[in-house]
């Protein structure tokens, strides 16, 4: 059933338990054997849950539209008698206490959870290296970074350990490690699929938002519909019909592949944008360069700024001994994010919380024209794994961070969906993702235009290469 299994993905998967050709104890012991053999050289599963997941399948799962599927949880969610670390060294002994929303509507329609992938410490880092479980590699190529924070999720779902897992996208942290592992991340619209807490001021949201990396594009539009479905129906397991059809019509594409802070773009997303491009006109789209509607600089600017004020803001709401001993204890770069938020002046916090408010303003104005926004995912191609180490120098890395995010952030600030799409390999054989976005709520759209593109230039049957000698 091993290999069998791995060509499937989740549709596929749970049609087979409920129709009971296959049991679920089959399928979750196929994916601990892969597990077993492939993670060693990836480490992107750092805790595994053998025992429980095996008893639970054994037992009888639910016979809904995940059953029987195995499933992975990001380390930045929490699950009770589960270690909680969120990457970080200073929290290898705490255990998750309750079971997070997203997660209980997964496992009531049948998944089945087998463990947690690696993420940076608190997630905040662009690659998946932290100090407490070390570097999650890229599957294609293994002394390349699987992009983060939901590296692990991303490299898992590569090499067909699971067909997909759960990821959280704060400024890109879905899609960039979809792009750099050649899977499907999509960021959903705020509030579609996971409440949106305030974040440090009343005029603003969080910009985290939890979904998965996927093989197909089903399983993604499946997982979003049933955690949309728990969303607004807690107590109703029912889910409402799935996206499941291409486009249905020309959609208005504006191509625009200036960097946020207007620096340089490596050629391999040049290269793949320019034959995404001739895709989509193939398909009938009208595709049209353009040039940012904001103060792109500016705003890449005040994300960054967001971002360590965030950090700051997070431990300064802690009680003041718990806010010493983590400062002391956490990764130079996390302490480099809340010593920059603490410098921030009250005016200089003001002026990036206008620049959020205006850019979300500014793109819901761009989208009445424009269906559709298709950018790069990053700029730089590739990350070698240790470039982006967390115990460098603030400065450096701050530096080098900041030059690679440069497309993503945006939709965190607006609340707008996107999507990278595996559509382009490299002349090295590393996945180059192209990035899709829409306006706020344009998540079906969205979806339809990824059936479109995966009908058009299939994805799935591409595996890493050390991967494909296990078959010969």
């Amino acid at each position: 059933m091993n290999h069998e299994y791995e060509a499937l993905d989740a549709v596929a998967t749970a049609a087979l338990v409920r129709s009971g050709e296959v049991s679920a104890l089959e399928v979750v012991e196929s994916a601990f054997e892969r597990l077993h053999t492939r993670n060693p050289a990836i480490n992107a599963v750092i805790d595994v849950w053998e025992d429980e997941a095996l008893e639970r399948a054994r037992s009888g799962v639910p016979m809904g539209l995940l059953a029987g599927v195995p499933f992975l949880l990001k380390d930045t969610v929490d699950y009770p008698g589960r270690r909680f670390a969120r990457g970080s060294r200073l929290r290898m002994d705490v255990m998750g206490t309750a079971v997070d929303p997203w997660v209980a509507s997964m496992q009531a329609q049948g998944a089945v959870f087998i463990g947690k992938t690696n993420t940076p410490e608190f997630g905040l880092m662009d690659v998946t290296e932290p100090l407490a479980f070390g570097p999650t590699r890229n599957p294609w190529r293994t002394d390349v970074a699987s992009g983060g924070s939901s590296g692990g999720s991303a490299a898992a779902v590569a090499a067909r350990i699971t067909p997909l897992a759960h990821g959280s996208d704060g400024g890109g942290s879905i899609r960039y490690p979809a792009a750099c592992c050649g899977v499907f991340g999509f960021k959903p619209s705020r509030g579609r699929t996971t409440l949106s807490a305030p974040a440090f001021d009343a005029r603003l949201h969080s910009v985290v938002t939890s979904h998965v990396l996927t093989l197909s594009v089903r399983d993604s539009a499946l997982a979003f519909a049933i955690a949309e479905a728990s969303r607004q129906y807690p107590t109703n397991t029912t889910v409402k019909p799935l996206v499941h059809e291409p486009v249905p019509r020309k959609l208005k594409v504006a191509l625009i592949t200036r960097t946020l802070h207007g620096g340089p773009l490596a050629g391999a997303f040049e290269v793949a944008m320019m034959r995404a491009a001739e895709l989509m006109r193939s398909l009938g789209h009208e595709v049209v360069p353009c040039d940012w509607p904001i103060d792109a600089p500016g705003l890449h600017a005040a994300f960054f700024d967001r971002w360590a004020y965030s950090v700051h803001h997070e431990f300064a709401d802690m009680p003041v001994t718990q806010r010493q001993l983590l400062l002391e204890g956490i990764e130079p770069w996390t302490l480099g994010l809340a010593q920059a938020g603490a410098a921030l002046s009250p005016e200089r916090v003001e002026a990036m919380v206008q620049s959020c408010l205006k850019a979300s303003a500014q793109m819901e104005q761009f989208h009445r024209e424009w269906d559709v926004l298709m950018t790069p995912i990053a700029a730089e191609h590739p990350v070698l794994v240790g470039h982006h180490a967390p115990d460098l120098d603030y400065t450096t890395l701050h530096e080098r961070v900041s030059r690679n995010v440069a497309f993503t952030p945006l939709q965190n600030i607006t609340g707008q969906p996107g999507m990278s799409v595996p559509l382009d390999w490299a002349q090295d054989g590393l996945p180059v993702g192209v990035h899709f976005a829409a306006g706020i709520n344009s998540d079906d759209m969205l979806f339809q235009l990824a059936y479109q593109l995966e009908a058009a230039q299939p994805w799935t049957q591409r595996r890493p290469p050390a991967f494909l000698k296990e078959h010969q």
